[in-house]
């Protein structure tokens, strides 16, 4: 589930490290789960007290409960206007790092926020959710990326909003691979959100996402990422909708997937579709997936 042993692969493979080694993501490799919720948390008042307060508690507890999941990664978001970002986006991250071990996604519209947490980062390459198809966004965001030799996750979102069909979401996928190039990152570093809309709003909108992963993989030979949560947005059982959406994701090759890890049966779930595809061949997630869920040791997990 985490994505931190390559499989046998012909292709290149995009990667993110931290202080556990590499976690690769791309055609070939199981799906990288990132635990997305760090955005969420912070409406609690209580949290969003604590986070003014200078007091990190919630934020450690949500890596650990992602990490306990089967989440290496965990996208650091803090983005509400009472929040002064670039003092608390490094904070966090060395905070986060020291106290967890855990791989970071930096999740900003803050240019010197980015480069701020990218810096306290260092050593390790960082997973960039920051740019989209703006062009005004990819020449500021994509430099400071390059600089620090991080990996990209797009919002497929351009002057004109955001693409609805399958031709118009890949043509502005081919403009942020190709301007990620143009600055030294190659596309394999670069996943390309292919725009998880939520249920309530756009119930028919799937089957769309879905041929946009193969789309991508075929005509751009990027990875491909969803922000699954958004699934379930102001439905009632919104988890049970994301759990949904990420089965039939993975099943078309979702390689990154920003996921709440409170989501049921979440690291059981992605290690079964991961053997199922191909992508574990030998089920050796699912094997230490379910050694660990009956209090086993495992075997095979780095």
């Amino acid at each position: 589930m985490s994505g931190a042993e390559p499989a046998a692969s012909t292709q290149r493979s995009g990667s993110i490290t931290y202080p556990g080694g590499a976690l690769y993501f791309g055609p070939g490799h199981p799906t990288l789960c990132v635990n997305d919720q760090m955005g969420y948390i912070y409406e609690d008042p209580r949290v969003l007290a604590e986070l003014q307060a200078g007091r990190l508690d919630a934020l450690i507890r949500l890596a650990e409960q992602g990490i306990a999941a089967g989440m290496t990664c965990i996208n650091v978001q803090l983005m509400h206007y009472t929040l002064d970002q670039r003092t608390l986006i490094p904070r966090v991250i060395e905070t986060l790092v020291e106290r967890t071990g855990c791989a970071i996604a930096i999740d900003t519209r803050d240019a010197v926020a980015l480069e701020l947490g990218l810096q306290a980062y260092q050593p390790y390459k960082a997973f960039c959710n920051v740019v989209n198809g703006e062009w005004e966004n990819l020449h500021t965001f994509l430099p400071i990326i390059a600089r620090y030799g991080g990996a990209v996750g797009t919002a497929l979102v351009y002057e004109g909003g955001i693409p609805q069909t399958v031709s118009e979401r890949v043509r502005v996928a081919r403009r942020i691979v190709e301007t990620a190039e143009s600055y030294g990152i190659p596309r394999e570093d670069v996943a390309i959100d292919c725009v998880c809309l939520p249920s309530s709003v756009a119930p028919a909108s799937m089957p769309v996402t879905l041929q946009t992963i193969r789309a991508v993989h075929e005509e751009l030979g990027a990875p491909t990422l969803l922000g699954i949560s958004n699934a379930g947005v102001m439905m009632p059982e919104p988890e049970l909708l994301a759990l949904a959406y990420l089965m039939a994701a993975t099943a078309n090759g979702l390689d990154v997937a920003m996921v709440s890890p409170a989501t049921p049966m979440i690291d059981g779930l992605v290690a079964a579709m991961d053997f199922l595809t191909g992508t574990d061949p030998y089920g050796r997630r699912f094997l230490d997936w379910y050694r660990k869920s009956r209090g086993l040791p495992t075997r095979f997990a780095p």
